[in-house]
């Protein structure tokens, strides 16, 4: 049943609950109008008293058939019954008003009671134009055969006759006007309700844009207010006067570096709790001065020329982080020497957790490419200021409730372009290998000082297939195993371990694990695809997936404890 149709049939039933009632007692009123008493029958002419009965026994059979016209309209469900109960009530009464106009023929010619019949029936009921042919052809057919047996007078009868068909062509118009006019109101009522929910959807979406554009504003306003009070692009700077005091600095340190709660450093960052530990140095929170923001402080004191090493990719993890600016990598907010020859960090402080502790299960495929998207549009702005994070890792991402949602740490083992293919004494030698074995590219493995953006991408292919399958693609034992396995195996189709993955990811996983680094896609390619599956698919915003499963306490460290397992990098990062 179409809309229309159900409206149509809903009209009649809402006008014969309120008619079927009134009709039964004006049907009963006329039973008691016309009855004539005993007595009073000698006195009246024969073909009064036949028309008077009629009108009694049409009236009296009527009263049930209103009443239960009444019951159907108040207590069926059925939606084919109340379809049908309109046009059966036309009809119905069409040929009541056929029979009345009969009986009158015995008094009089007159055809004033199927006129209002006619007219009546049109008005109330709203018939669809098949059905008021039917019902109408049903009335004239009654009418014609009561004014023939009824009407003595056959020039009364021959008058009567033609108005019989211009009654039924009359009445048919007249409904088909009505029924018409009802289905233009509709249809404009339903251009009327789209028109106003399509104006509701745009100014809902236009507010969406406004408020996605002011908290931009404000967004940006506050990180350039951060940047300023912070001096941000001069910590680069600083980073490369300070490296060349490390060896200077670490002949003359002997205590163990540790601070107290209370203490500032640099005349701007206050120290507070310990936040984290690692063979070299420590973590602690804080409280910029300047800007009044919390902080997280890493510090590292040299004590022996065979840290050198560690001191170097110390600075230059500030170097680099301080040359990417994106919301989804954590800020480098200054790196400097203490008066007492302490060398220390400031970092933004993130809270949140780290996709480690987010993988216990194969996340959804809109979830997973999501979140891929947005780390690879941050290692994107890294690779466009020419660093290589090279240590990209599920330990290295943090989820954070606040968008974009994720912040990539650590950039201590990063490496600029320039600086790759170029042995730096001390730092990174041929052979020297850097990294965690599970996420590192063929070139990684293999030691090649060619290591460019593309062994990101490969880590990042290795995060996408474990985040579909809840699995790594290589399966090995040690860490030496599964170098190897890095280095010379075929890496699976992700959809062998998870079946449900759509083709589109599955084929992007590939690109992002070929052998070949020429092969994989940039990191930039690879976020705008991600980025537009993710929003055609109604993938949810990664801010969101990062609130749930809270863990309490859980706040980032800018420095992870000294990693002593075989394989893993040996530094306070």
């Amino acid at each position: 049943m179409t809309a229309f149709a159900r409206e149509v049939s809903e009209i009649n039933r809402r006008r014969l609950r309120v008619l079927a009632p009134l009709m039964a007692c004006v049907h009963l009123a006329h039973v008691i109008l016309f009855w004539i008493p005993a007595a009073l029958r000698p006195t009246l002419a024969p073909n009064v008293v036949r028309w008077r009965d009629g009108l009694v026994a049409a009236h009296g059979a009527m009263v049930p058939v209103a009443l239960l016209m009444a019951w159907i309209v108040y207590r069926t469900r059925s939606e084919r019954i109340v379809r049908w109960v309109g046009p059966c009530s036309a009809a119905l009464y069409l040929v009541h008003g056929a029979l009345c106009t009969g009986l009158d023929q015995l008094v009089s010619a007159n055809m004033t009671a199927y006129i209002g019949y006619c007219f009546g029936i049109a008005v109330v009921m709203v018939l669809r134009p098949r059905v008021s042919v039917i019902a109408y052809a049903i009335g004239a057919a009654t009418l014609v055969t009561a004014v023939m047996l009824l009407q003595e007078s056959a020039g009364a009868r021959g008058s009567n006759l033609p108005s019989s068909g211009t009654l039924t062509v009359v009445g048919i118009v007249f409904s088909w006007l009505l029924y018409l006019a009802r289905r233009r109101e509709f249809v404009q009522r339903l251009t009327i309700d789209r028109q106003r929910e399509e104006l509701a959807q745009l100014n809902a979406g236009l507010e969406l844009r406004v408020r996605d554009q002011v908290a931009e504003i404000v967004t940006r306003a506050g990180e350039v207010e951060r940047l300023n009070a912070q001096l941000h692009a001069q910590v680069r700077a600083r980073s490369d006067e300070l490296s060349l005091a490390l060896a200077r600095l670490a002949k003359h340190r002997e205590s163990d570096g540790t601070l107290e709660r209370g203490a500032v450093l640099a005349g701007r960052f206050t120290i507070g709790e310990v936040i984290g530990e690692g063979g070299m140095g420590s973590v602690y929170s804080g409280v910029d001065r300047t800007t009044g923001g919390r902080v997280a402080i890493k510090v590292i004191r040299a004590t022996s020329a065979l840290q050198i090493d560690t001191l170097r990719r110390f600075i230059r993890e500030a170097g680099a982080a301080a040359s990417v600016s994106h919301p989804a990598v954590v800020s480098m907010l200054h790196v400097d020497v203490s008066d007492d020859g302490l060398l220390f960090q400031v970092q933004e402080l993130v809270e949140g957790d780290t996709l480690t502790r987010r993988l216990r299960a194969a996340w959804p495929a809109g979830d997973a490419a999501r979140l891929i998207s947005i780390l690879c549009d941050a290692l994107a702005a890294a690779h466009a200021h020419g660093v290589v994070h090279r240590d990209v890792k599920p330990d290295n991402i943090m989820l954070t409730g606040v968008a974009p949602g994720l912040k990539l740490l650590d950039f201590g083992i990063a490496k600029l372009y320039d600086e790759v293919s170029r042995i730096d004494e001390g730092s990174t030698r041929t052979g020297l290998i850097l990294g965690t074995p599970a996420y590192m590219a063929p070139e990684q493995v293999g030691g090649t000082s060619e290591v460019s953006d593309r062994a990101d991408v490969y880590a990042v292919g290795v995060i996408f297939y474990r985040l579909l399958a809840g699995r790594f693609p290589f399966d090995a034992r040690t860490p030496k195993e599964m170098m190897m396995r890095q280095l010379t195996a075929t890496p699976p189709d992700v959809r062998v371990a998870q079946p449900s993955v759509p083709e589109t990811l599955a084929l992007a996983i590939a690109r992002c694990l070929h052998k070949e680094p020429a092969s994989r896609p940039p990191a930039q390619v690879l976020a705008a695809e991600l980025r537009a599956w993710s929003d055609a698919h109604g993938a949810r915003a990664l801010e969101t997936i990062s609130r749930e499963e809270p863990s309490a306490g859980d706040v980032s460290l800018p420095m992870t404890p000294e990693a002593t397992a075989q394989g893993k990098r040996s530094t306070p990062q």
